[in-house]
């Protein structure tokens, strides 16, 4: 009878996890299993039976195999490990996020991560910039005011078909102080620029290109852009696609003014 409680289920899973990928699908001996996993004799005995009692292993003309149950619950297993130790990796750069942030798991899943150091404070919004390079079509939520990252768009506009860019109050009345022509070129250009009002706490970005789409995550802080996690998986894409169309939905066109000496552009 196969063990249906989860959790005991789950205990010999990690319990005897060597064991159960020495078995294989195909069948083996004991003495094989013996072989391939260091515990002695009697324990891989007891891995067996406690593997047997949870249905995860079955007797065979060759001696012993995974069942299909063990199987799907190793690589579900194995996924989750690998998902862990993503996610530990990131841990530092998950910090700065609030615990309510709504972030998909498969924006981790084969990710790269560029961190800002020391040395490199502005390697992951340049990496950023990077992305936009031969794009067919452009998203951005932008939260925090990345005068790099900005041009970067304003110049990717002459070879782009679409640009949708959302920023805040904020980042608008930065740069109409410090940097007054960027939104205007960005307008001139033909960008979508939309008005959030409400800061989210990090930023978004999918760009499509000849070789494919590419999603982007930026992790601020207040000396700016501390970890771009950057993935080209489709699930990834899918999740950033789905949330830049969110933060759309909640914008509005943003709408600008000729420039009057220190006058604002917004209205």
């Amino acid at each position: 009878m196969v063990a249906t409680d989860p959790s005991d289920v789950l205990s010999t899973l990690i319990q005897r996890e060597s064991v159960l990928y020495a078995v294989d699908v195909a069948g083996c001996e004991k003495r094989d299993i013996v072989e391939a996993v260091p515990p002695s004799r009697s324990t891989v005995d007891r891995s067996i039976r406690d593997l047997e009692a949870a249905g995860l292993v079955t007797r065979s003309p060759e001696g012993y195999r995974r069942t299909l149950l063990g199987e799907l619950l190793l690589s579900e297993y194995y996924r989750f490990k690998a998902q862990t130790a993503e996610l530990l990796s990131a841990g530092d750069v998950f910090a700065e996020l609030p615990p309510t942030q709504q972030i998909d798991r498969s924006m981790l899943d084969d990710a790269t991560i560029i961190t800002a150091t020391q040395a490199t404070p502005h390697q992951p919004i340049s990496a950023l910039c990077a992305l936009l390079g031969e794009a067919q079509s452009i998203r951005i939520l932008c939260p925090a005011v990345f005068p790099q990252l900005i041009e970067a768009c304003t110049l990717a506009t002459d070879n782009t078909e679409t640009v949708e860019i959302v920023v805040t109050d904020s980042v608008v009345s930065a740069l109409v102080d410090t940097y007054p022509d960027s939104l205007a070129a960005l307008q001139e250009a033909g960008a979508d620029l939309r008005l959030l009002d409400i800061t989210p706490s990090h930023g978004l970005v999918v760009v499509d290109r000849p070789m494919g789409s590419t999603a982007g995550l930026l992790v601020i802080d207040d000396s700016g852009g501390r970890a771009l996690i950057r993935n080209s998986g489709d699930d990834a894409v899918s999740w950033a696609n789905s949330r830049l169309d969110h933060w759309r939905g909640e914008s509005t066109p943003l709408p600008l003014a000729e420039l009057d000496g220190e006058e604002s552009m917004l209205r």
